[in-house]
């Protein structure tokens, strides 16, 4: 007689899934941008968030994402990294603020700590904010598309 999958392992698998894929698909980003400059025409310029969406596209694909599931998603992780590269480059440009409160002739560290501390904060609500999207966008897939795709990302990582 055939064993089948316990019930205890089968929501283990599919909360590694949930868990596993947006932390891959940001991890992959974060990834892409390290290799590819950061900032400067990395993973949060429109270049970069365009091939990284359309490699997304060519996932859904081949884990048979109908087109509906494919525009949802899309609509999905646009808005979260157009969000996400908004305080980027906020965070960015406060740069200049820092700047040039280092440079002041007597240095104020309640500023730049205030600085410091808002810029850290604006980011932290950001990556929650991506972080949501992503899992927003991988609950369009079934439990089946979720797992099919968090192995074809592993397999694409791994070679």
């Amino acid at each position: 007689m055939a064993e089948s999958i316990s019930p205890r392992r089968r929501p283990r698998a599919r909360l590694f899934a949930f868990i596993a894929i947006p932390l891959v698909l940001l991890g992959a980003g974060l990834t892409y941008a390290h290799q590819h400059g950061g900032h400067h025409g990395g993973m949060l310029s429109e270049q970069g968030i365009e091939m990284h969406l359309d490699h997304v596209q060519v996932m859904l694909g081949k884990v048979g994402a109908s087109d509906a599931q494919k525009a949802r998603i899309d609509g999905i992780l646009k808005a979260g990294f157009s969000d996400f590269k908004g305080a980027h480059d906020n965070c960015h440009a406060s740069l200049g603020k820092l700047h040039e409160l280092l440079l002041a002739p007597s240095v104020d560290r309640a500023k730049i700590e205030a600085l410091r501390a808002e810029q850290a904060q604006a980011l932290d609500d950001a990556s929650r904010r991506l972080v949501t999207s992503l899992e927003d966008a991988v609950e369009v897939l079934t439990p089946e598309q979720r797992e099919a795709f968090a192995r074809a990302v592993q397999d694409h990582h791994a070679g």
